[in-house]
């Protein structure tokens, strides 16, 4: 019960409070993992804060913002909101366009006002004191100016003053010096008197002093006696009294007490009177020793003389009676004393009295010469009153000459200073006044706009700035954040340590040290890395997130203070730097302290912490982005060419570059000296009290610094002169720079088409470099230019394309061309867009009516007409032009080169078109030849060499890398270069010691030793698939470091990478690597070329039957090469794209090199065979591709191919060479290279049309990729969201659906019941099964509409199935969910699959309720096969054949149109539906047929399919493969050919049927749209 209980109080007050991000798949996968957390919680999404709440939050917080009004505080608080909701709608379309997310949050906003609060305080306060001493230093030179006029008019009316008193003092001098002389006369003899005088005293007291001597010494005992008197008490003397005899000493010195008391000297006097007295101690102190009597004496001194009368002894007998005996010695003492002294008292007193008759005379005679000295001073005193009145008037004349003088130092020295400080101070108010305005939106660049790129910053603090001018806001006219938050000398030393100066990155800066939160730096580049090290020094610590001592490094660095950078971080950051990240500092015990992990660290307020990414386009959640600032560092445009300016100027004038470094560090060390100089006469101005004039100190010190600020001022204008010059030297090598930068933006967006594709910048800068030490010499600055431009770009060209896949070099070499014209304006954004996106949302109310509907097609002519819209300066006219010269335009249309072939009437020559405006033209109306047209454009614009790309050899690559600078090859499927690099390897002699792992599960530990064997040993290493080992990818990173940082590496080690392209590869291994792409080449040239490649003259002539063995290696070249190229048509090459590569070549050479070197005649059918059905063949699944490659292999290996005249195409391009027989390798290469760039179907034995599906295709993919890479533009939409617009697709699909299919109405003959068997027909088991299908078919959709609508409105979980299935919805594409189990196979989007299905179930609803229809829609059937095998069976039965003994006649109709049907065949069925691909049917002959150019399918006429027993094939027939879609390809079934296959039919033709399989002709039950 008490558990009950307990379980019950604790369900009913345990609350749990889950809190998810909904960023990213989490929440949705957790979601569907744990229902409950839908069914069971109580789901409370926090919406973003609406304008109410941004508001009140704004409001609040700013109300005790001080010195500004109410009025300008609500501004503010609105534009807070504004700012915040600005920043939300510019993150939508950051990510729309660059894909990049940015996340704002409420953390943002609440950053954004505390750091305002913060920073207006903090730059008011800066501002304030900047102002008052500056306006300290103009009013001291205003007061100097004001009182120059006053001391110089005071220094003319003090000049008679001064005479007047000089001669006053002149007048005075000998008056006071004659009453001087008399004043001394008399003062002489004075002196005289006052001696004898003096004489007389000292006699006086020597006498006085002898006496005194005297009596000091009885004094003491009396002294003594008085004092032991006064310990005495009435007690003792009672003590005495009480003796009745008392003792001998006792009564002895009572007896001398009454002689000198004059009493009796015996006991009863004793005892009765003396001792009685009450007063006897005070008569004893005060008893007259100087007049004892003379009898007393006498009497006394027999007591005395007595020896046994002695104090110490008496006091033996009674203490009191000591007392008084030494009371009687004193007394006898001092009566001896006072005898001899007497005399002397006498004299001395006589002396006196004529001493003090002398002194009375002195004294008058003192008197009287005083009066004599009382006026001389009197006499002097006026005199130097004259004369100190006359030097103050003169010591005044001369502070005035040296106030006026001072005041010139100034006034004068400080003119310049004066005038720039009162403008200064005007600034400074101004600036104060628009500091509410500006240091909010540098409050908001800090906060927000750090993650942005350079434009969209500036659109962003465009809008900012208007919407703060709009609330009435004080604010600059402009704003940028480096004016508002920066300091120039500060912002020097950052371009010094490596920052680059351009207003991007300075602002990066400015956030870094001016942010609330810890700097996260995108730096894919590493320029902000490299900055953040040269600026922290020493000091900074770095490390990595994979230090697995990243903790303890962290704790030192913030108990010193010191600076830490955290490298390389990813899209997560450790848990464990939280605290950091968050600032969590506390005080413990008067101690600030951080919790790190599980200790508390004492924190040093100069710790600093920076974080690094080298990920172009992290992903970092919320939850990241509140924690610290991320600033987006990737290098800028401007930023960049600076950079590579300087590298260039190095090379070239490496004597200016230095001149200008060392003019920048004068300037950045002037620039200080001034600040602080300025800094100085400012805090001395300020300072100073009283009258600065008078102030030399301070003057002087002014002159001192203006005189070094003087001269600092010269070398300051020198300097920039000088520099002037160098920049105007350096800057004509600036259009290298821009080829150099244009260049890295281009290579640095290829990471965007392919993972592999990574280039770091030190490594483009090494190459930049590389290319201008063997670019051309010239002394001409001009040429030279050229030159280095030639180098730079055809080099790193060639450098990338090596790393490049064949399908991209062209897009490379496009998008350069491209970017170069962008970039000297020769394309505009909108022409460049219709390139790309096509004609948008373009008006096309006023377009011109389409002069031929039937050759131009609408979706044409609106491309026309856009084209004359968008490049109105060069085509306003060309609809008109088309009209008028409609013909001539279609000529150029339909001629073989329209690329190369100039415009009608020569348009373009008339027009000045670029060639890109022909572009245009080429995609609007020939889209087959617009591949052509790019690589003429980009020929056009940079030379031949730009489209075609040279094969790299094994020795390109070895000379291109170091010890520490591995090789990767980036494979393609089937590739391998392993043998490759084997033959290499043993050319270097390196062969025996190749260390060969291919990666795996548990292969890392045997990958590290050999790395670091090879590394001591100077080995070479090959590590095979380094794509299969995912998790090993980080010590792969680790290890290519450590190769770096390495001084212990052998010269000769090499490490080899293979492999597939992945993501996860590690990046900074590929962007420092020598990359090469592993594929067949692209083209049929280049192809053949390569394989040339590792051939020698040896090879060539190897064989005992040489000039057959010459021909036959030229036809396996030529027919490997084919068969390669063929796969670029897609289905039409071949149905399945099969992998062929070298080796099958190198095996079928060998084989072909053995079978020569036998006895007899060349076995040509034993080549036949074991080359196209074992080396090729083996790789070849389907059976028609097999048949395929055997006709092709017939043309190259055949005798006919030993003739001279012999050709491998119609057109006799193609064919071996003229010398074959004697030919080196060079001929043979160089023969080769004659061949087109481009080769024409013919040379596939294909039509024309398959190369305008390939050449379109073509175009697509290069317009295709080039796009991706590009910002997105922003489109017109019906601004429905997602959800909204996919459940309104589900409504009305849902509505569409047809019903279910029943037999409940059906027509008697469609499920007829045969009398003889009692079975069902076979068409009708057949209708039945194909009901059955399409009733699953929607019943799926029917539910998974339903399903979907509800996971989108939440009130059941959107599974993994659904969410996929409303992407699709999107996207319109055909949902898996209806394909997988339940749908038939096709090609289309969701909207043609849909009214397709549509159309396919009321076939069978005709079927089913109107009976057999007279011809059966083939394309409409789940299975055909199953349909085809229905009729066979039917026929069977109802003619008891063997059902295994029949098959089909083929009888096409002379219609393509069932409708035209009126009734059934005699025999067998009517089909109809049918496509052809790659031919077309010619009704006339009724044969097969070349296609019309430009038509790429037809539809194929009605056939009569008649079951006939034992058919023989008809070898005059051509047996066409029907598929049921256009791929061709499907799974391989257990009759060799593919699902997708549904049988062939044998039609007639006038040509050999190689040739329509050379074609790739075939029939398709549907198209794909």
């Amino acid at each position: 019960a008490v558990w009950a209980l307990f379980v019950d109080q604790v369900r009913e007050n345990l609350h749990i409070v889950l809190t998810m991000s909904p960023v990213g798949s989490a929440l949705r996968i957790r979601m569907r993992m744990f229902p409950a957390l839908v069914n069971c919680c109580t789901i409370d999404w926090f919406l973003p804060w609406p304008d109410e709440a941004l508001l009140g939050v704004s409001a609040r917080q700013l109300h005790e913002m001080q010195g500004v009004s109410d009025e300008v505080k609500d501004a503010v608080s609105k534009a807070c909101c504004s700012i915040h909701q600005q920043v939300l709608t510019t993150a939508g379309v950051f990510e729309a366009r660059l894909r990049r997310k940015v996340y704002v949050t409420p953390k943002s906003y609440l950053d954004l006002i505390s750091l305002y609060l913060e920073m207006i305080q903090e730059k008011r306060d800066e501002k304030d004191l900047a102002l008052r001493r500056l306006q300290t230093g103009v009013d001291k030179i205003d007061d100097a100016n004001n009182v120059v006029a006053s001391l110089q008019e005071e220094l003319t009316k003090m000049a008679p003053f001064i005479q007047t008193k000089i001669k006053e003092a002149e007048e005075l001098i000998p008056v006071v010096t004659e009453e001087q002389k008399k004043a001394d006369v008399i003062k002489d003899k004075v002196s005289g008197e006052e001696k004898v005088v003096r004489k007389q005293a000292d006699e006086v007291k020597a006498i006085q002093a002898d006496a005194q001597k005297d009596l000091d010494i009885a004094m003491p005992a009396l002294e003594s006696a008085l004092k032991s008197l006064d310990a005495l008490d009435k007690k003792d003397l009672q003590e005495m009294k009480a003796f009745t005899k008392p003792p001998p000493l006792v009564m002895m010195t009572l007896e001398a007490v009454n002689i000198l008391l004059g009493e009796k000297p015996d006991w009863d006097t004793a005892k009765k009177v003396t001792l009685n007295d009450s007063k006897l101690i005070d008569k004893l102190k005060a008893y007259d020793k100087d007049n004892i009597p003379q009898k007393a004496l006498k009497q006394l001194e027999k007591y005395v003389k007595k020896p046994e009368y002695q104090p110490e002894s008496v006091g033996n007998q009674s203490k009191a009676a000591k007392s008084l005996c030494m009371w009687t010695h004193a007394m006898d003492t001092y009566s001896k004393v006072a005898t001899e002294v007497e005399p002397k008292k006498q004299k001395v007193a006589e002396l006196n009295r004529k001493l003090d008759a002398a002194n009375a005379n002195l004294k008058e005679k003192q008197d009287a010469l005083q009066k004599v000295i009382d006026q001389v001073n009197a006499l002097q005193k006026k005199l130097k009153d004259t004369n100190d009145e006359k030097d103050n008037l003169l010591n005044e004349a001369e502070l005035t000459k040296g106030r006026l003088a001072r005041a010139d130092i100034l006034t004068v020295g400080l003119a310049d200073e004066g005038v720039r400080w009162r403008n200064t101070v005007g600034q400074i108010r101004q600036d104060i006044v628009n500091l509410t305005g500006d240091v909010f939106l540098s409050s908001a660049a800090i906060s927000y706009y750090g993650p942005f790129t350079g434009a969209y910053r500036n659109e962003i603090v465009d809008e900012w700035l208007k919407a703060v001018k709009d609330y009435g806001i004080p604010c600059g006219d402009t704003f940028d954040l480096r004016e508002v938050m920066g300091n120039p000398v500060e912002i020097r030393d950052w371009n010094l340590q490596g920052l680059p100066a351009d207003s991007v990155s300075i602002n990066n800066g400015v956030m870094t040290v001016r942010g609330k939160r810890w700097p996260l730096m995108i730096d894919p580049q590493g320029q902000g890395n490299k900055w953040i090290k040269k600026k922290e020094g020493t000091m900074l610590k770095a490390i990595k997130m994979s230090n697995p001592k990243m903790l303890l490094i962290l704790d030192g660095a913030i108990r010193t203070g010191s600076a830490l950078l955290l490298e390389d971080v990813e899209e997560l950051l450790d848990p464990a730097l939280d605290p950091v990240l968050l600032k969590a500092v506390y005080e413990n015990n008067g101690r600030l302290q951080i919790k790190l992990g599980d200790s508390e660290v004492d924190y040093d307020k100069n710790f600093k912490f920076y974080m690094t990414t080298k990920m172009p386009n992290p992903h970092y959640f919320p939850e990241i982005c509140i924690k610290v600032t991320i600033i987006n560092f990737t290098v800028t445009f401007d930023g960049l060419e600076e950079q590579l300016l300087n590298e260039v100027v190095s090379k070239e004038i490496p004597e200016s570059l230095a001149k200008k470094t060392e003019l920048m560090l004068q300037l950045a060390d002037d620039n200080k000296v001034l600040a602080s100089l300025e800094d100085k006469i400012l805090k001395l101005l300020s300072e100073s009290s009283g009258n600065i004039l008078d102030d030399e100190v301070l003057i002087n010190t002014l002159a001192e610094s203006k005189e070094t600020s003087k001269a600092v001022n010269i070398r300051v204008v020198q300097a920039k002169e000088a520099a002037v010059h160098i920049e105007a030297a350096c800057f004509e090598y600036t259009p290298v720079a821009t080829v150099g930068s244009t260049l890295y933006f281009v290579i640095a967006d290829l990471a965007n088409i392919n993972p592999m594709y990574q280039f770091s910048l030190p490594y483009f800068v090494r190459l930049f470099n590389t290319c201008m030490d063997i670019a051309e010499k010239s002394d001409e600055i001009d040429v030279r230019m050229q030159y280095l431009s030639d180098s730079i770009l055809s080099n790193i060209f060639l450098q990338v394309c090596r790393g490049l896949f064949e399908d991209d070099k062209l897009t490379f070499s496009f998008i350069i061309a491209t970017s170069f014209q962008k970039q000297y304006g020769e394309i505009n954004n909108a022409e460049w867009s219709l390139l790309l996106r096509g004609i948008g949302l373009l008006d096309l109310s006023e377009r011109p009516a389409n002069p031929d509907p039937e050759f131009f097609s609408e979706k044409m002519w609106d491309f026309v007409y856009a084209i004359q819209c968008y490049s109105k300066q060069h085509c306003a006219d060309l609809c008109e032009h088309i009209a008028n010269y409609i013909e001539d335009w279609k000529d150029w249309i339909g001629c073989d080169e329209p690329h190369k072939t100039n415009l009608p009437l020569n348009y373009d020559e008339q027009c000045e078109l670029h060639y890109f405006q022909v572009l245009l033209m080429l995609k609007a109306m020939a889209p087959d030849k617009l591949v052509l047209g790019i690589a003429e454009h980009v020929r056009r614009t940079m030379g031949s060499n730009f489209i075609i790309f040279p094969s790299t050899t094994m020795a390109d690559l070895w000379s291109s890398s170091t010890k520490t600078t591995p090789i990767v090859f980036v494979l393609s499927t089937g590739a391998d270069p392993t043998a490759m690099l084997l033959r290499y390897a043993s050319e270097m002699g390196m062969a025996d010691t190749l260390g060969v792992i291919s990666l795996g599960q548990g292969q890392g530990p045997k990958a590290v030793k050999m790395v670091h064997d090879g590394c001591k040993n100077g080995t070479w290493v090959l590590l095979q698939n380094c794509h299969l080992y995912k998790t090993w990818m980080p010590t792969l990173e680790k290890m290519c470091e450590d190769l770096e940082e390495s001084n212990m590496v052998h010269k000769d080690f090499r490490l080899w990478l293979t492999s597939m392209p992945a993501a996860y590869f590690p990046v900074p291994v590929l962007q420092n690597g020598v990359k090469l792409t592993i594929e067949p080449p692209k083209g049929l040239r280049a192809n053949i070329l390569r394989s040339f490649l590792p051939m020698t003259d040896h090879d060539l002539s190897d064989s005992s039957k040489e000039v057959e063995w010459r021909r036959i290696q030229f036809g396996l070249k030529f027919f490997h090469a084919i068969i390669q190229e063929r796969r670029k048509f897609g289905p039409l090459g071949w149905n399945i794209r099969y992998e062929f590569n070298d080796s099958d070549l190198e095996a079928s050479t060998t084989i072909t090199h053995n079978m020569l070197e036998l006895d007899g005649k060349i076995p040509w059918d034993t080549l036949l065979f074991v080359i196209g059905h074992i080396n090729y063949g083996g790789r070849v699944t389907d059976d028609k591709d097999r048949i395929c490659l055997l006709a092709i292999l017939e043309q190259y290996v055949t005798p006919k191919i030993l003739d001279a005249d012999y050709k491998f195409s119609v057109s006799g391009t193609y064919r071996c060479p003229a010398n074959c027989d004697t030919a080196t390798v060079e001929g043979f290469r160089e023969f080769v290279s004659t061949f087109p760039l481009s080769e024409q179907p013919e040379v596939f034995g294909m039509h024309e049309n398959a190369n305008i599906t390939f050449t379109s295709q073509e175009a697509e993919k290069v317009l295709g990729v080039v796009l991706s890479i590009q910002p997105r533009e922003g489109g017109g939409g019906s601004g429905k969201s997602p959800e909204e617009t996919v459940t309104e697709l589900c409504i009305k699909q849902e509505e569409r659906l047809p019903a279910l299919l029943t037999n409940e109405n059906a027509h008697p003959d469609s499920f007829k019941i045969m009398e003889d068997t009692g079975l069902m027909s076979s068409l009708g088991t057949c209708l039945t099964q194909e009901y059955g299908r399409f009733n699953a078919l929607l019943a799926r959709l029917g539910k998974t509409l339903k399903d979907l609508q509800k996971a989108i409105k939440g009130t059941i979980v959107m599974t993994g199935e659904l969410d996929d299935m409303f992407n699709a919805e999107m996207n319109n594409l055909v949902p898996d969910i209806w394909t997988k189990g339940v749908g038939y196979p096709s090609l289309k989007p969701l909207s043609s699959w849909f009214e397709d299905m549509i159309l396919r179930v009321e076939f069978f609803r005709d079927w089913i309720e109107k009976g057999l229809p007279i011809s059966y829609w083939i394309s409409s059937f789940y299975f055909p096969q199953g349909f085809n095998t229905s009729v066979l069976q039917g026929y069977s039965r109802k003619n008891m054949i063997p059902v295994d003994a029949l098959s089909f006649e083929f009888n096409v109709e002379d219609t393509d149109d069932p409708q035209e049907l009126e009734e059934y065949p005699e025999q067998g069925i009517y089909v109809h539906g049918l496509f052809m691909d790659g031919a077309a049917w010619d009704f006339q002959d009724m044969v097969i047929c070349d296609q019309e150019i430009g038509t790429m399918y037809v539809k194929f006429p009605v056939i009569n399919f008649v079951p006939w027993q034992n058919k023989k094939p008809n070898p005059e027939k051509w047996p066409a493969p029907l598929y049921k879609t256009s791929v061709r390809a499907g799974t391989l079934s257990t009759t060799g050919h593919s699902t997708n296959y549904v049988l062939s039919l044998e039609v007639d033709t006038n040509e050999p049927p190689h040739y329509w399989i050379l074609k790739g002709a075939a029939l398709l039950t549907m198209l794909n749209d």
